[in-house]
């Protein structure tokens, strides 16, 4: 049987890993701010008064950073870190995933075990890492990309939103700020999360936003048909109660609303994702987090973000909605969202 694809350097692949392993510590530690900050090309001497740490500890930083290709020299032995500034900080606060990842080996070394357990709850320096993820500017970009469009299919911008599965809150904060006008709700199970929340609004604003501590499976009754659009950024894939998220959102939907899940834009099928760079950051995240995030259910059932979109999508189907196109992009073309609407019920039909 012929295979579909080419496997990759494994010796290679290692030594990067190695590489960006140091990478994340120059970026964690101050060095990789000291070399931006530095007049370059400069010396080691240079870079270690910058940067505050012992020369020997930065040559051999240097030294690594030279041999996986990060870092370039000169002739005469002078260092420079030629990349972008926006590139560094995106890529250089992803690989602080390392030391998080490390810290949860023993975790995920008992939950892989037959006889361990189904998985552990939620790492808050991870939760804290996806919110430094979450600046003011890519929020921006974000809500440009795919709460606006969503927002335009019902006229007008007095709304009544849920935000369900809102972490420690920054992003329903930029949708209360962008929708000035609309009523916010914004959910989530964790207390630690909705109480930072609650203390960033009582300081900073704004006022059209409520937080609650609460369950999206297990919402409060009166919100029966209630909201004009629901958002679930990032919360399906990390769930072990998708189907009691789901059917709570059909629910708490007015008739004429729109949910949208939004989850890493990744094939359910292992064939669909071969050399795919978003799997292949996506993915180990999942491994160390979401999956054992989700394994925590009663049925110990996980999903994680190797759910995939088209198992999604069939799920929130079997839920009685219909997925509908907001875009250009198809709603069998995978993507990172979907929206969907409660079928109307035929007169006559109990169902």
């Amino acid at each position: 049987m012929a295979f579909v694809s080419e496997p990759r350097d494994l010796a290679q692949i290692v030594r990067d890993g190695l590489g960006a392993l140091v990478f994340a510590f120059g970026y964690k530690t101050g060095i990789v701010d000291a070399f931006g900050e530095v007049e370059q090309p400069c010396t080691a001497e240079e870079l270690s008064q910058k940067a505050g740490k012992k020369l020997r500890y930065i040559q051999e930083w240097l030294g690594s950073m030279v041999a996986t290709g990060i870092v370039t020299m000169t002739e005469d032995g002078k260092y420079s870190l030629p990349h972008d500034k926006s590139v560094i900080n995106m890529w250089g606060h992803a690989s602080t995933l390392f030391p998080i990842f490390c810290e949860l080996f023993p975790k995920l070394e008992e939950a892989t075990s037959q006889d361990g357990p189904s998985g552990y709850p939620s790492y808050n320096p991870f939760l804290q890492w996806v919110d430094l993820c979450r600046s003011a500017e890519t929020l921006k970009t974000w809500n440009e990309m795919f709460l606006v469009p969503f927002m335009k299919l019902k006229p007008g911008d007095a709304f009544t939103i849920l935000d369900l599965g809102c972490g420690f809150g920054k992003h329903s904060r930029e949708v209360a700020k962008l929708y000035p006008n609309s009523k916010i709700f914004a959910i989530d199970m964790d207390e630690r999360s909705i109480e930072h929340a609650k203390k960033e609004i009582s300081t900073c604003g704004p006022n059209n936003i409520e937080y609650l501590c609460t369950k999206g499976g297990n919402l409060p009754k009166e919100w029966t048909e209630k909201f004009d659009f629901v958002i679930i950024n990032d919360v399906l894939h990390d769930s072990y109660e998708v189907d009691d998220i789901l059917k709570e959102t059909k629910r708490v939907l007015k008739a004429d609303g729109y949910a949208a899940a939004y989850d890493p834009p990744i094939s359910s099928y292992h064939l669909k994702i071969v050399q795919d760079v978003l799997a292949q950051f996506y993915l180990p995240c999942s491994f160390f987090h979401c999956l054992p995030v989700s394994s925590m259910g009663p049925s110990g059932e996980g999903l994680g973000i190797g759910w995939g979109y088209e198992r999604k999508k069939q799920k929130i189907e079997e839920h009685g909605f219909r997925v509908i196109q907001v875009g250009d992009k198809d709603v069998n073309t995978i993507q990172e969202g979907i929206v969907f609407q409660k079928l109307l019920k035929r007169k006559g039909s109990n169902s």
